[in-house]
């Protein structure tokens, strides 16, 4: 499930065109589109409660 918008993935593993993230100890998935609209605040290593 994409942490940002609820999308939820479909199959047992996470797809290869979404983003997976590591914050605060915890792993954290995002869709396609959420990493797209976000991709600037992503490469800056912003949390994603920032963004």
């Amino acid at each position: 499930m994409c942490a940002r918008c609820g999308t939820v993935a479909e199959g047992d593993t996470v797809p290869v065109t979404w983003l997976s993230a590591v914050e605060d100890g915890r792993r954290l998935h995002f869709c396609e589109s959420c990493a797209r609209l976000h991709i600037r605040a992503i490469e800056s290593r912003l949390d994603s409660l920032w963004w």
